[in-house]
């Protein structure tokens, strides 16, 4: 069989065909590479995130929104309450006559009183009086003492003794124990006075605050009847037991012997 010899210029060409082939099959390989990579680095389109979004529990979507409005609105609540209260205690007066505690209550009753008994002097008219006889610790001892008041209402003129009494007993930080209001119930009074009033009395001692205690019920006795027994409320509250004396008690003295 014959055989066909190819030349060296046919060897070569071929050579360089296959090379050109190989270069276009990685040039295509790497263009396809490229493609792939770019696809995957392509953001996805929106209808994908809605649809997702869809895909969400409609409960889940409820409970979402419900919580940013409950929390809008309780921002907004603390917000305005902020700025409301700046403004009342840095830009605004206080109204006149505006009670906000135990301490605003108090001032406006002195106040009410010193203008009607101002109103009463400055219209020229009779100023009525009332003679008290209020018994007062000094010394270690009770002592008798008449002051005169200007006429008010009985639980106004009880209010004025007591204040009186404890002025003139030289209690601790008297000038601070001012009586807050007066009940009376037949032969009771009931009388609210301020925390101060018990510190005082552990202040000052057992015997001391016995006679002061003493006192108070001798001057209405003896100046308001039917009043014979006295019971302390601390801050419009029942006293609670313990301390120096026990305010809890009802107070009275005892009976006369003949």
């Amino acid at each position: 069989m014959p055989v066909v010899r190819r030349n060296g210029s046919e060897s070569q060409s071929g050579a360089r065909g296959h090379n050109r082939r190989r270069q276009a099959q990685q040039a295509i390989a790497e263009a396809e590479a490229k493609k792939r990579h770019s696809q995957r680095q392509r953001p996805r389109p929106v209808q994908e995130d809605e649809e997702e979004i869809k895909k969400t529990p409609l409960l889940l979507r409820i409970l979402s929104l419900l919580g940013v409005i409950l929390l809008c609105f309780v921002l907004g609540y603390l917000g305005t309450s902020w700025f409301v209260d700046f403004l009342n205690r840095k830009l605004l007066l206080k109204p006149e006559n505006r009670i906000e505690n135990q301490e605003d209550l108090t001032e406006f009753q002195d106040n009410e009183q010193e203008r009607s008994t101002r109103n009463i002097l400055m219209n020229g008219g009779n100023v009525q009086q009332i003679s008290v006889n209020i018994y007062h610790v000094k010394d270690d001892t009770l002592v008798e003492t008449r002051r005169n008041f200007i006429a008010k209402t009985r639980e106004d003129n009880i209010k004025d003794a007591v204040t009186e009494i404890i002025s003139a007993s030289s209690i601790p930080n008297s000038e601070k124990i001012k009586l807050l209001h007066v009940f009376r119930n037949n032969e009771t009074v009931f009388l609210d006075m301020p925390e101060q009033f018990s510190s005082a009395l552990n202040a000052i001692g057992k015997q001391k605050s016995l006679l002061l205690i003493t006192g108070i019920l001798r001057t209405m006795q003896d100046n308001f009847p039917p009043i014979s027994q006295v019971r302390f409320l601390i801050d419009s509250k029942p006293a609670r037991s313990g301390g120096t004396v026990d305010l809890s008690s009802l107070w009275k003295l005892p009976k006369k012997t003949s």
